[in-house]
Parts: C-alpha cells; sequence; structure tokens
C-alpha cells in the first residue's frame, strides 16, 4: 500500500482502484473519518462523492477517482464543457443544500473535485455538518463567479438563500445557462 497523499486530518492511500484515508494520529479534530463514512453513505444515494466501499479498523476505503483536478480541467476545456461542470456543480449543490448538510469545502471546490469523463466528483466529506441553512450554492455561485463574473448570478444565489425554493434554484441555474 503505496502513500498517495497527506491531507490535513489523514494519510490517504492507494491500493488499485481503491482511496483508504486514515485518520492523522497527530490532529486535534477527531472522528473525521467516522463522518466521512456517514456523509460518503448518504450522498452516494443521490450519486455524489466517490463510493463508499467499507469502513475497517478505523480506515475508510472508497474508489478511486481517475481524472484531473477540477481546476486543471477548467483550465484546459471550453466554454460548453465548463458549462456542463457548472450546472453539475450546481445541482449537487442543490442537493446537499436539500439534505441541510454543509459540505464546507465549496470556498476550495478547486482541490475537492475531480472530472471523470466529464462528470464532477466531489470529494472530502470529512467536514459535513447538518445546519438549518446550509450555503453550498452561495459558495458555488461565488466559486463560479470567479470564472464568469455576473451581478444577476450572485442576486439570484441571494433570491435562492432566502427561500431555498426549487423554483429560486431553477431560476440560479437558467441565470447560469444564461451567462456562460
Amino acid at each position: 500500500m503505496e502513500l498517495f497523499a497527506k491531507g490535513k486530518r489523514s494519510l490517504i492511500y492507494k491500493q488499485e482502484k481503491v482511496i483508504i484515508k486514515e485518520e492523522r494520529k497527530d490532529i486535534q479534530a477527531i472522528n473525521r473519518l467516522q463522518n466521512e463514512v456517514e456523509w460518503l453513505k448518504i450522498v452516494n444515494k443521490y450519486n455524489i462523492g466517490p463510493k463508499f466501499l467499507k469502513q475497517e479498523d478505523n480506515k475508510l476505503f472508497m474508489e478511486y477517482i481517475e481524472g484531473p483536478s477540477l481546476e486543471t480541467y477548467l483550465n484546459n476545456s471550453n466554454k460548453e464543457q465548463q458549462k456542463n461542470i457548472f450546472k453539475q456543480l450546481l445541482d449537487q449543490s442543490y442537493i446537499l443544500d436539500t439534505l441541510k448538510v454543509n459540505k464546507l469545502e465549496m470556498h476550495r471546490v478547486t482541490k475537492n473535485a475531480i472530472i471523470r469523463k466529464n462528470k464532477l466528483i466531489l470529494l472530502d466529506f470529512e467536514r459535513c455538518k447538518r445546519t438549518p441553512s446550509p450555503k453550498n450554492i452561495t459558495q458555488a455561485c461565488q466559486f463560479i463567479m470567479k470564472y464568469f463574473p455576473n451581478t444577476k448570478l450572485l442576486e439570484k444565489a441571494k433570491n435562492y438563500k432566502e427561500t431555498y425554493s426549487k423554483k429560486s434554484f431553477k431560476d440560479l441555474r437558467k441565470c447560469l445557462t444564461n451567462t456562460l
């Protein structure tokens, strides 16, 4: 088993097509791995995140996602491809919002997402937490604004944040489509 990466809260190993996360012993944050296990089980039902495989001996086993990081993909793709990925980001963010979960990683989504066969796969669910007013959509819109500045998109995001309604989400998504 080879060390694949060292995160803030875990050591990440790769074994063939499996990623194994192990909580680091030198950190103060506790139960982050267990939190990620629980959230992966939930979000996988909505086709979000890498597939949870198992938990064993304080280790999380999940599928290895092969592909470029979101940042690399966006820097090497055309406008249509970017639009497709941003729609997926909004759709997944909306699902997370309806689940009343804050992912807490959307502000750095380029580091926590991989593109596999033109599909956005969000990673790192260890910091997720339940909240009555999640911020996934608004953070996703702030991220999108870095690529396509549009004040209407922010207005729509603010409207959405007030109601969390499906209609306000559809308006927001339509605004994104018209922006790109």
